[in-house]
């Protein structure tokens, strides 16, 4: 059976409001997950966001964090892998701090979502900067990668299947991962902290910035009815690691 291991890729600061709406005007410093994959295939989620510098320079509103152990290559080698021993990279979305350090995966298929891509190449202006559109003069890290793209709901390999999950972003997907311990769902962004998720009928989820927020809550729905795990895309609790910055 498969197994889902998620690992810490640095961390970024940014309003809290960003992950649970109703936290807005709060600093909080969080993590940047990736998920390695191990089954029939290796796959990785997710590659994180670029140089701290060049994010600096391009997004002033996070302050990015990487120690040496956080790079791509440092965490698969923590668990045996080389770049080159990934036979897939999903890139749940294509926001800038989910898509960088492609580069390193010359050999693997790397997919993403039809509908997302359709959009990130030519974005709204108010999305502009979070996909670093080509409207801005910037060249967007997966441009001259050769994308395999998503439609619907796809099997990757045996246990581990990719499905839509719009809402934080129009093409937003999450993989599901049948494991000895029954489904866990890498929900990425779609479920970005378990904070998105409330503790009771009247609030079952507190929703982060969407932008669409019906599909939002709609996708956090199917993620949970899947899941007998979630694994977020920016939470503490589910990665051996603690912030790197100073919040």
């Amino acid at each position: 059976m498969p197994t889902v291991t998620p690992k810490c890729c640095g961390s970024l600061t940014m309003d809290h409001g960003v992950l649970v709406l109703d936290r807005m005007g709060e600093q909080t410093e969080a993590p940047s997950n990736v998920f390695l994959i191990e089954g029939a295939e290796t796959i990785l989620v997710d590659t994180s966001f670029g140089d701290p510098a060049l994010m600096a320079e391009r997004h002033p509103g996070f302050e990015c964090h990487r120690t040496p152990d956080q790079t791509l290559t440092a965490v698969l080698a923590d668990e045996g892998y080389a770049p080159a021993d990934v036979d897939s990279v999903v890139l749940s979305h294509l926001d800038w701090d989910h898509c960088y350090g492609l580069d390193a995966f010359d050999d693997a298929t790397v997919y993403v979502s039809r509908r997302e891509l359709a959009y990130a190449i030519a974005p709204h202006e108010i999305h502009a900067v979070r996909y670093e559109a080509k409207s801005l003069g910037r060249e967007p890290p997966w441009l001259r990668t050769d994308l395999t793209p998503l439609a619907g709901e796809t099997e990757l390999c045996p246990g581990v299947t990719a499905f839509p999950t719009p809402g934080h972003t129009v093409g937003h997907v999450s993989l599901a991962v049948d494991t000895d311990a029954g489904t866990t769902v890498v929900a990425a962004d779609a479920v970005a902290t378990y904070d998105n998720l409330g503790d009771d009928a009247e609030t079952p989820f507190r929703r982060g910035l969407a932008m669409d927020d019906l599909a939002w809550w709609e996708s956090a729905n199917e993620v949970r009815d899947r899941a007998d795990e979630v694994l977020p895309g920016h939470e503490w609790a589910v990665v051996d690691a603690e912030p790197a910055g100073l919040v």
